[in-house]
């Protein structure tokens, strides 16, 4: 019997995930990567706009994308050390 799958249902398989990224690897990225130029991530977090984790995130998420970090996995992980390095 053939099953007919909703367009929507195909959809949200053919998207990736949004998962949190993983500090360590976002750390690594940014030493092999980011470090070149940008030396301090003290320097950085402090100028990482937005009150909160979500803002933060939303920020970071929209200028990294445009800055070097085309990757989404790379994105997520940079975003993810970011954020732990500024306490968040």
């Amino acid at each position: 019997m053939i099953r007919i799958v909703p367009f929507a249902a195909l959809l949200c398989l053919a998207m990736p995930a949004k998962a949190g990224g993983d500090p360590a690897a976002g750390e690594a990225a940014y030493a092999q990567a980011c470090a070149h130029c940008h030396r301090s991530v003290a320097r950085i977090v402090p100028m990482i706009s937005g009150a909160d984790a979500t803002a933060k995130t939303a920020y970071l998420e929209h200028f990294l994308a445009g800055h070097k970090a085309p990757d989404p996995r790379v994105r997520a992980d940079l975003i993810a050390y970011l954020l732990k390095v500024s306490g968040l």
